[in-house]
């Protein structure tokens, strides 16, 4: 599907809007649909080339470990199986329509360069326009800047490195060795893919633990939505358990490769000298390259509102709800319960802030 710009309302710099959203990832169309029916003047900013740019951009062989039948945002469902399990291209496509169907005022390419409050209202500056709106939605998302740990030494220069948000495929990688670190989904499923074309040895804080999708022939998602668990706030008991799980949940293809040798375990990295890594172990290895698979950091620079970030500077709310009036946050993960950075809970969180808006 081509990029193409959803904007249908003529960006005014001279208009007062009710509301600005930015970020038009899942987070944020699901707030625009609320949005919508709430009959506010809203804009929502994104700073790609096309709806779901984000996901098309990641690896290619990227599934979802969450069933298509709950992948939905609110009012309009994802036109595949019961129990397929979404390619990213798949979901980029029904981010695309779901802006389309709904009509959502999605303006592209509007990088947020400064954030600013002047009274009772907000100035937003992008690379292109200037916007006021008397309330801001910051649905950027919990994926911003690619994180890489820093060591006391450093990979020679002729050890390929690539973080998991710049790896495609198997074939942006020389021959040889090669070490991913971190065993979340993402590493997981790039450490099975690179185990059909190479040597690969997985670097992780402690061996992996695996949840199945399914259990008793039902998903795990349909026992986690019917018990209620997947919604358990990070306060409660529930809620506190399993924020302290880290299972890889599609991790059933490198339970596998494990078993069969396929794949190496290593403990963590303590060093390198030129291709020559060190670990805690006291072992050491060599290697080609090294895919990093170590997650992403926020990053809210642009946010020039210093009371709405903590000292680490991560965002300071309460379920979304920002000490700043009229500001909120969308989407990050455990914003009110495990489901907060999945598409599964994008619409739950989307209307609670909808109801906290003037």
């Amino acid at each position: 599907m081509q990029p193409e710009n959803h904007t249908f309302l003529f960006p005014s710099e001279a208009a007062l809007y009710d509301a600005i959203v930015v970020g038009a990832g899942q987070a944020g169309l699901a707030m625009g649909y609320y949005l919508k029916q709430q009959n506010q003047r809203f804009l929502l900013l994104e700073q790609s080339l096309a709806v779901g740019q984000t996901w098309r951009d990641r690896y290619d062989s990227l599934k979802l470990f969450t069933p298509a039948e709950y992948c939905a945002l609110p009012g309009l469902p994802l036109s595949l199986p019961q129990g397929h399990y979404p390619t990213k291209d798949q979901i980029a496509d029904y981010l695309h329509r779901y802006a389309q169907h709904f009509r959502l005022p999605v303006l592209l390419r509007q990088k947020v360069v400064s954030l600013t409050r002047e009274g009772n209202l907000f100035h937003l500056q992008t690379t292109q326009h200037h916007f006021q709106a008397r309330q801001v939605i910051v649905a950027t998302g919990p994926f911003q800047v690619p994180f890489i740990p820093t060591y006391a030494t450093a990979p020679g220069k002729e050890v390929v490195q690539v973080h998991s948000a710049q790896y495609r495929n198997a074939g942006q990688l020389p021959a040889g060795r090669v070490l991913v670190v971190g065993a979340g989904n993402s590493g997981a499923q790039i450490a099975v893919e690179l185990s059909q074309t190479h040597e690969v040895h997985l670097s992780v804080k402690k061996p992996p633990r695996f949840s199945p999708l399914r259990k008793w022939g039902k998903s795990v998602f349909w026992w986690a939505t019917k018990t209620g668990a997947i919604y358990a706030p990070p306060s409660t008991f529930l809620g506190r358990k399993l924020l302290q799980q880290n299972d890889v949940i599609y991790g059933h293809e490198l339970e596998q490769a494990l078993k069969k040798r396929e794949i190496t375990l290593r403990p963590l990295i303590i060093g390198f000298n030129q291709q020559h890594v060190y670990f805690e172990d006291h072992t050491l290895g060599s290697f080609e390259s090294i895919v990093w698979a170590t997650g992403f950091r926020p990053s809210y620079e642009w946010l020039q509102i210093p009371e709405a970030l903590g000292p680490n500077g991560w965002p300071l709310h309460q379920q979304g709800i920002s000490p700043v009036t009229g500001l909120f946050f969308l989407g990050l993960s455990w914003q009110r319960s495990r489901s907060s950075a999945l598409l599964l809970g994008a619409g739950r969180d989307a209307l609670f802030i909808s109801r906290q808006l003037t």
